[in-house]
């Protein structure tokens, strides 16, 4: 049996405005034509928005007496217990459990506002640590967020070899892990809120048209509630469950195959949702038409979403022997989830897609070649000056090939007219994807009707693959001493000089759409020289 425990105390102080000088967003709503009050398709453009000094939106945060200053502080506290049985010769069971309890950050002098949430997002209200909400009732605590204290993960790991002498051996585990990562991606936007924080988000409308001069302190009639974050106050941590299975067997020439299934499923995923949104109808009057009308455009974290991975692998490795050692490992794997911002406030489940890092396809190649002359006996040994000459070194490299991760088509521009952060997709003309000469097929997708949602899914598009061949060549030479020897070293990283596009332009309304914009890192040679003594 293992029992072990720790604590952990962070601190993080920082002084700094997240978005001091302001930003403006420029569509192309404000020289677009408008018929019944929803632009019309293909008209308007962005860069002349912009020279007429006519945003879609304005955003700024910055401290409300300057600069912002914030110092968190949070605890860790940990413990397990673990047993490694040797039930049999040739089974072996590893069992355990960890218990992990996060403390989310608390500001240390209660620098920090959430929103309390009323029943069905219809009124919120800014309330900091110690408060009792208006609308909820709920006291608030110094961190704005309750803690989770349930989170115990169990462990569980087989080992199984069918006999003395079998070749194969059979492994399996299951476990829960858990992680706080999402804390601190709310600690800034926290600290960044009235009334410790000047903030404001507004999308021009009609009745208050945004320009470069009023755009970033222009409140609209009636938004009393300018914070722009909040976060549940009941908030589960994400866990994920893990598993695996494989098989290894040994195959002659010094190799080792293995077949390897892995999963594993996400619960309470961190998901940004912008429950503020107008009903669908005309950009020129979405503000006026917010459900909450006291309050603008603001993301509230909830712990609502999940995703799944699964993957098979195969492995093919050659132990070190006569200067070479060698692994091959190919996966096939697919992941899903639904954790972002939503273009539909009220339809999250629309969302669930292809993850962001889905690569199906991956293979991985890594070698490593020394160089078999002997300067005392066998190849090469004679004459010296040859064998001194070519002893020593070693090429080693790898090779990555892997299929292009998935993206979205959008759009531009509040053309729903809901007046949501989300992004807004296109609408999918029901043409394949996948086909004609460039990376998608453009005609695909399409600019949606003004005042609807993009009927587009999410990551549907197969962005570029990639391939990179990286080489090194060594030698250590002895300088007549253990203590003393001089290396030589040359890397060189995508050594084909292979074009990897990147910046796949997939929105519709882009006068770029359906261009690469960036490539991947070209060709770099190093050359390292060290003396070591």
């Amino acid at each position: 049996w293992s029992f072990g425990g720790g604590y952990t105390h962070y601190l993080n102080n920082t002084i700094g405005d997240s978005n001091g000088r302001g930003a403006f967003g420029f569509s192309g709503l404000a020289t677009a034509q408008y018929v019944g009050g929803l632009p019309v398709a293909n008209t308007g453009n962005d860069f002349a928005d912009f020279l007429l000094g006519l945003p879609e939106t304005s955003s700024i945060s910055h401290g409300a007496g300057g600069v912002l200053s914030s110092y968190f502080r949070s605890n860790l506290y940990n413990a397990f217990v673990m047993d490694d049985w040797r039930v049999a010769s040739n089974f072996t069971l590893n069992l355990g459990v960890r218990y992990e309890y996060f403390t989310p950050w608390q500001e240390q002098y209660g620098h920090i506002a959430n929103l309390d949430i009323a029943q069905g997002f219809t009124a919120v209200a800014p309330v900091t640590p110690g408060e009792t909400g208006p609308l909820s009732g709920a006291v608030y605590p110094a961190a704005l967020i309750r803690p989770d204290r349930h989170d115990f993960g169990p462990r569980l790991g087989i080992a199984w070899k069918p006999g003395a002498r079998s070749k194969i051996v059979v492994r399996a585990g299951y476990g829960i892990y858990y992680t706080p990562n999402q804390y601190n991606q709310f600690e800034s936007s926290l600290a960044g809120q009235a009334p410790f924080a000047v903030t404001n988000y507004i999308t021009t409308s009609s009745a208050n048209v945004l320009t470069l001069s009023n755009g970033l302190l222009a409140v609209p009639a009636g938004k009393t509630i300018s914070n722009t974050f909040g976060v549940a106050l009941n908030y589960n941590d994400t866990y994920i469950q893990s598993w695996n299975f494989s098989v290894q067997r040994d195959l002659p020439g010094r190799l080792v195959g293995e077949v390897l299934y892995s999963g594993s499923k996400t619960t309470n995923m961190n998901v940004q949702q912008a429950p503020n949104q107008a009903p669908l109808g005309s950009s020129l009057t979405a503000e006026q038409r917010l459900p909450i009308a006291n309050a603008g455009n603001f993301i509230f974290d909830q712990p609502v979403g999940d995703a799944t991975y699964e993957a098979l692998q195969l492995r093919l490795t050659r132990r070190f022997q006569r200067g070479i050692s060698a692994n091959l490992l190919y996966t096939y794997s697919k992941a899903l989830d639904d954790a972002v911002l939503a273009q539909n406030f009220y339809d999250q489940s629309a969302e669930k897609a292809l993850s962001s890092f889905d690569h199906r396809q991956v293979l991985g190649l890594n070698w490593v070649l020394a160089s078999p002359v002997d300067a005392t006996n066998g190849f090469l040994s004679h004459p010296a000056w040859a064998a001194k000459a070519l002893k020593d070194w070693t090429i080693s490299g790898s090779i990555t090939a892997q299929t292009g991760a998935p993206l979205t088509a959008t759009v531009t521009g509040n053309l729903d007219g809901t007046a949501s952060i989300g992004q807004l997709r296109a609408d999918a003309t029901g043409l394949p994807v996948n086909s004609g000469s460039g990376y998608f097929n453009p005609a695909a997708f399409a600019v949606p009707a003004a005042g609807q949602f993009g009927t587009a899914g999410r990551d549907t598009i197969t962005g570029p693959g990639t391939f990179g061949l990286n080489l090194s060549l060594a030698r250590s030479i002895n300088l007549h001493s253990e203590r003393r020897r001089l290396e030589f070293r040359i890397d060189a990283s995508n050594a084909f000089n292979h074009v990897n596009p990147t910046g796949l332009v997939t929105v519709v309304n882009s006068n770029q759409y359906g261009l690469i914009t960036s490539a991947g890192q070209m060709r770099q040679v190093t050359a390292t020289v060290r003396l070591r003594f």
